[in-house]
């Protein structure tokens, strides 16, 4: 009588010494979503608090502002490349989409930066979602967006710049997402027009479309694998066709030609590693490592894409972080994979231990939401420039940041950085057409000031510019330690250097104007 309850005790006691050690096995990865969880807090809260500053959290950051306005009053987006405007080498999509939205908000930052906001919040969530279908594991989808979600500070803040970047990686992950999960050939065209528009916002994607199709046309859903090809095909070709048309064909030189005509940065080669990829995630890499046998080859062969994307882009001379926000993303997604399961294990666990450990080096080594978030030192530099160049009598060219132009009221110029693109690449109509347009600005006396931040400014202009514009003897900024206006990602913005056209103006009233 006395053996069945002995028996029955053990059973019970087994059972709940497996119950025990599945907890101590999930425990992990339940930190690890925790720690993801206030590290998406922590982005986003930084993002929000600085979302409506009117002046440039990124140097480049002016350019799409000028790209926003020029939609918004009915100018060309791509054009001959003049001392007045160049564009971005990317491809219309942000630009559109944030012009939309500056429709009803203004002409401001807030448009463009809330479109990358609202692109992150996305991906969040894709990476979630991915990992939570493919593992049964909503756990593990949340840490795997957290992990990303920490690597904001690491990738200079990127997430929400008025740049294209988060649209375009969120674009990328949707269409991931899709042609991983598709059944029917309405799923297929709705991948093809996804990654379509991820290619529209940043043209890297054609390494994505390429490697999923390639995974599909490998597997049993070949038949959707070419609607899914033909889709994107067919979109990009005849965008590109009528965007050719309509801009005479600027917007393929931009596009497609200009990016390829620059020297590769050799020292970027070992810096993918070196620099940025290990030091951010090197830990994480070895949850991918223990997902690797699990790792369906849509999603596998889609994340190498994605990291090749973002070396090609940062090997590119001139090449940034930014271009390592698809690798995040790619790591953080196979790094939850790799956590995940429905079951507990110990992969899940070690996996989990990964992620928890990187997500906390990140926290101590990258975290810095003070210097991310420009202050009231900042805001006043900005008003102070933005009412001094209201006060000229014309134009005035600020070739490194036009978007104070547009704060001011005043018409842009080119961006120093895309002109000079232009000027290094290997097209001799374009380069004349630049130059000629800056020696005629110039001989024509067009602007009431040149300010010069840097010696680059005036990449391209004539020997004799002297002839037309005289040097003020002042040093504007560069001596004024608190008057600085700092970007949070990029070199310092420091006017030095004043022109004024021959027999125009006084350099004395106009530097004791600023101050």
């Amino acid at each position: 009588m006395s053996a069945q309850p002995r028996s029955r005790r053990f059973t019970v006691r087994r059972s709940e010494e497996r119950l025990s050690l599945a907890g101590l096995a999930r425990l992990p990865i339940l930190l690890a979503a925790v720690a993801g969880l206030a590290a998406i807090a922590v982005c986003v809260g930084t993002a929000v608090s600085r979302v409506g500053y009117p002046y440039a959290l990124e140097w480049l950051e002016g350019n799409s502002l000028v790209e926003v306005q020029r939609l918004l009053t009915g100018q060309p987006l791509y054009s001959p490349p003049t001392v007045d405007y160049v564009p971005d080498a990317y491809p219309p999509l942000y630009f559109a989409a944030s012009a939309a939205l500056a429709g009803v908000l203004g002409v401001s930052y807030l448009p463009l930066r809330l479109i990358s906001l609202a692109a992150s919040l996305g991906c969040f969530f894709l990476l979630a979602r991915l990992v939570q279908r493919e593992t049964g594991d909503l756990t593990a989808g949340v840490a795997a967006a957290g992990l990303y979600a920490a690597t904001y500070f690491a990738a200079g803040t990127w997430f929400d710049f008025a740049r294209v970047d988060s649209l375009f990686l969120f674009f990328s992950l949707a269409g991931l997402y899709a042609a991983r999960w598709m059944r029917r050939p309405g799923g297929a065209v709705a991948a093809g027009l996804l990654l379509a528009a991820a290619f529209l916002t940043k043209q890297s994607a054609l390494a994505e479309a390429g490697a999923i199709t390639v995974a599909l046309l490998s597997g049993p859903r070949r038949r959707l694998g070419r609607v899914l090809a033909a889709t994107f095909a067919g979109v990009v070709g005849l965008t590109t066709l009528l965007w050719g048309i309509i801009s005479h064909g600027w917007y393929v030189y931009y596009v497609f030609e200009l990016l390829a005509q620059h020297p590769l940065e050799h020292a970027a080669f070992a810096g993918y590693w070196t620099r940025y990829l290990l030091p951010a995630l090197g830990a994480a890499l070895g949850a991918v490592l223990l997902a690797i046998r699990r790792i369906p080859l849509v999603i596998g062969l889609g994340c190498l894409a994605l990291a090749v994307e973002g070396y090609a882009g940062l090997t590119h001379t001139g090449g940034a972080v930014n271009n390592m926000l698809p690798v995040y993303a790619a790591v953080a997604l196979l790094a939850g994979i790799g956590m995940g399961g429905s079951t507990a294990s110990s992969r899940g666990a070690v996996a989990g231990t990964l992620v928890l450990v990187q997500i906390a080096v990140l926290a101590v080594s990258a975290f810095a939401v003070g210097r991310m978030i420009p202050g009231a030192a900042d805001r006043r530099v900005g008003d102070r420039l933005r009412a001094w160049l209201g006060g000229f009598d014309g134009p005035v060219a600020v070739f490194s940041d036009p978007g104070l132009n547009v704060v001011a009221g005043l018409p842009p110029v080119a961006h120093r950085a895309a002109a000079h693109d232009v000027l290094r690449g290997t097209n001799r109509a374009a380069r004349e057409q630049l130059e000629r347009s800056i020696v005629r600005a110039v001989a024509e006396r067009r602007f009431a000031a040149i300010v010069v931040e840097q010696p680059a400014d005036l990449t391209g202009f004539p020997p004799d510019l002297t002839r037309y514009y005289r040097r003020c003897p002042q040093r504007l900024l560069a001596d004024v330690p608190d008057m600085v206006f700092r970007p949070v990602d990029g070199a310092p913005l420091r006017p030095a250097t004043l022109l004024l056209p021959l027999g125009r103006g006084s350099c004395e009233e106009i530097s004791r104007r600023l101050g």
